[in-house]
C-alpha cells in the first residue's frame, strides 16, 4: 500500500501556521477536530480527502508539534504543488518553510525550502525524471544528489530535526 505523504514545517505554534496557511491557500471552509493519534487523524482525513474517496474539491490537513516546529500534512499529496501558497507562508511567519511530499506507490519524491517569501531549494523526482531548483542546503554538502529519490527527501527533511516521512507521526496530539 502507497504511503503519500505531504508535510510542511515551519519554527512558529501550530495555530500560526495553520492561520497563515488557511489565508495562503484561500481556504474558506474548515471543520476542525482535536486527534491524540494519528489514527483518528486518519478516521478525520481520508473521507474528507478527494484523492482518497472523499468529496470532489475536498481536502484534509493535519497539524502537530515536533520540537520547535509546528508541522502540517495532508495525505492527498497537494501543499507541495501550490509554490505561491507557500512563498506566502513563509513571507508571513518571517521563517524557514521546509516541506517534503512522497508516494511509495509511484516513486514520487519532492523536498523544497522556503525563505523570506522564496523558494531557496526544490528538487523532485517524478516519472523517473529529477528536476533540481536553487542552491543546496547543508544536509545536501558532501552527498552529491546525481539521483534524487525518496530517501533522500526523507534525509534532508529529517536533516532539520524532523520525524521521518515515512512513520506515522508518534507525538500527538494533532489538530
Amino acid at each position: 500500500m502507497s504511503r503519500a505523504r505531504c508535510t510542511i514545517a515551519a519554527r512558529t505554534k501550530p495555530e500560526k501556521l495553520i492561520e497563515v496557511a488557511l489565508r495562503a491557500f484561500g481556504v474558506d471552509s474548515v471543520e476542525q477536530e482535536s486527534a491524540a493519534d494519528f489514527d483518528e487523524v486518519l478516521d478525520f482525513c481520508l473521507p474528507r480527502t478527494e484523492e482518497l474517496g472523499g468529496a470532489v474539491g475536498s481536502d484534509a490537513w493535519f497539524c502537530w508539534t515536533h520540537g520547535e516546529w509546528a508541522v502540517l500534512g495532508d495525505l492527498g499529496l497537494l501543499l507541495w504543488k501550490e509554490t505561491d501558497a507557500l512563498s506566502k507562508i513563509s513571507a508571513e511567519l518571517g521563517s524557514e518553510l521546509v516541506v517534503v511530499a512522497t508516494d511509495s506507490a509511484f516513486e514520487f519524491a519532492h523536498f523544497a525550502l522556503y525563505d523570506g517569501g522564496k523558494q531557496r531549494r526544490a528538487l523532485k523526482l517524478e516519472d523517473e525524471i529529477v528536476e533540481v531548483a536553487g542552491l543546496p542546503v547543508p544536509a545536501e554538502r558532501g552527498r552529491p544528489l546525481d539521483d534524487f529519490i525518496e530517501e533522500d527527501a526523507d534525509r534532508l527533511w529529517t536533516s532539520y530535526g524532523l520525524p521521518a516521512v515515512d512513520l506515522p507521526p508518534e507525538n500527538g496530539p494533532f489538530q
